[in-house]
């Protein structure tokens, strides 16, 4: 004999409640279910525990409770929730935010220099522009850059050492809390002219620190 337990029949119950409720079929169901808020259980701190579209109460006495629509809560959705936490507005328990978690950071210093923050310019003469939109973070290389390259090879070229180098979107002007990271190579620049690296969340507002290997450097904003 197969005992089922208590959990299990409830469960079993509420499918076949909830699937004659919308139809008396999986594909009415399905399309109902779609249809419904994310739960998102987090801790104190933000967090994030469990998320279903199905009310867990277990959790719920546990956990704090944000509830999310699709579209808000998609950016989760078979991700990695350690990069991402719940913040719960300073004025009101029941306002809340996704948000890309910060990691504190040492500042990183090398032999003669430390992190160098990007001001926003419209410069017309620079060696690398960095723009920023709300989706990707676009680094375009200067004619006059690349023709100093022209007669060495990609796979040899290096700036002050380098091959490749890291721009640190952080808090606003402060590079101890990091939001996102993305790398350049310097070959990419050489072959492409313009390397484009998708962000996870719109960091725009954001400081973006890096080391002073090149000469000059133009930052803008997109506005889209």
């Amino acid at each position: 004999m197969i005992l089922v337990s208590e959990a299990a029949l409830a469960r079993k119950k509420r499918f076949t409640d909830a699937k004659a409720e919308h139809g008396g079929d999986i594909a009415g169901l399905t399309k109902h279910i779609e249809s419904l808020d994310w739960n998102v259980w987090h801790d104190e701190e933000g967090t994030i525990i469990s998320m279903s579209k199905e009310w867990n109460q277990e959790l719920a006495d546990q956990c704090e409770t944000a509830k999310f629509s699709n579209e808000q809560a998609a950016i989760l959705v078979d991700k990695n929730w350690n990069l991402y936490r719940i913040r719960t507005d300073k004025h009101n328990k029941h306002v809340k935010f996704i948000e890309v978690r910060p990691v504190i950071i040492d500042k990183i210093s090398t032999e003669n220099d430390f992190l160098f923050q990007l001001d926003k310019n419209s410069k017309t003469t620079y060696d690398i522009k960095i723009s920023l939109s709300s989706k990707a973070l676009t680094v375009t290389a200067h004619k006059a850059f690349l023709e100093k390259y022209e007669e060495i090879k990609s796979e040899d070229a290096v700036i002050n050492g380098r091959k490749q180098f890291a721009l640190y979107l952080t808090s606003k002007n402060d590079p101890s809390f990091m939001f996102h990271t993305v790398t350049i190579s310097l070959y990419d620049i050489l072959n492409s002219t313009k390397v484009v690296k998708e962000t996870p969340s719109d960091f725009r507002g954001c400081s973006i620190f890096t080391l002073k290997l090149f000469d000059n450097y133009k930052f803008v904003e997109e506005k889209k």
